[in-house]
């Protein structure tokens, strides 16, 4: 039986404009993140460093806080209990004030076979315990996000859906090309993602919004459902070891409120992002409506 707040939200990302929040791991590394250092781990062993991000993505304008869970997986969190980790990053999110918090989910960041050795079962036992684990913290929806293999979208969306009744949200990842890193292209996706039930479906990652156009032109016009898009700050380039994202906060919002006149009606920021960004996001789609 769903409760009255998970019919409330379920409603509002059916018919309200709602912005999620930035890029967690470039921030990240502005506060001391290292190349190959878990981000999630900071959940427990910098947790004020948390805390002090996610406020300033609500302070920002932020609908949704997205929880630092992305590799909250046992599979990435080899050595740390998933439970423990996730119960410390939804902590971090509510205190830092938020209203809403996702439970974000990424790739396990093994193949499914046949390309790789994981089987769908094992997949699905893998987001079951990361999904239970976030609504045993108490989560108020689930986001699955950069998915490039439309078999692993699959096992990630049913762990959610026969694992509890909050709103699940799923992403997946576009090449220049237009299609994912596996080969999965814009229409298929959109057409299998929304035929798997899933609260809103769309893209995130990868490219910046301008890029991403033609893709997310292809799921508004073919995902039976709210379409959410969280692009890049651009296409980076690689000076060492970092990644340099150029594009302003300005240049972002122009193709954002493109697709908002397509009928995308979510919004966020993947890497690169900040919360400018999302502060520059909230300023113009103030003016075509907000969540309540």
């Amino acid at each position: 039986i769903e409760s009255m707040e998970v019919m409330k939200l379920k409603d509002a990302l059916k018919n309200n404009i709602l912005l999620f929040d930035g890029a967690m791991g470039t921030e990240l590394n502005k506060y001391g993140l290292l190349t190959g250092e878990s981000p999630e781990i900071f959940n427990i062993t910098h947790p004020e460093i948390i805390r002090e991000i996610h406020k300033k993505y609500i302070d920002a304008g932020c609908d949704i806080v997205t929880a630092n869970t992305f590799g909250a997986n046992e599979y990435k969190l080899s050595g740390s209990n998933v439970e423990d980790v996730v119960l410390a990053a939804v902590k971090n999110a509510r205190e830092a004030g938020a209203k809403y918090v996702a439970l974000d989910v990424g790739p396990i960041g093994e193949l499914l076979a046949p390309m790789g050795t994981l089987s769908f079962e094992r997949a699905y036992e893998i987001f079951k315990r990361q999904i239970l684990a976030g609504v045993s913290a108490g989560v108020d929806l689930i986001l699955i996000e950069t998915i490039s293999d439309l078999y692993e979208a699959k096992a990630a969306i049913l762990a959610a859906k026969e694992n509890c009744n909050l709103p699940v949200i799923c992403t997946m990842t576009f090449e220049q090309g237009g299609r994912t890193f596996l080969g999965t292209d814009a229409i298929t996706a959109a057409i299998t993602l929304s035929s798997l039930g899933v609260d809103a479906a769309g893209v995130n990652c990868s490219l910046g919004p301008k890029e991403l156009l033609p893709v997310v032109k292809i799921f508004t016009e073919y995902a039976d459902c709210p379409i959410i898009v969280q692009p890049n700050a651009g296409l980076p380039r690689i000076e060492g070891d970092t990644a340099i994202y150029d594009i302003t906060p300005s240049e972002f919002v122009k193709p954002i409120m493109e697709m908002a006149d397509m009928g995308v009606t979510i919004f966020g920021g993947w890497c690169g992002t900040d919360p400018e960004f999302i502060r520059e996001i909230r300023k113009n789609i103030v003016k075509i409506g907000r969540a309540s």
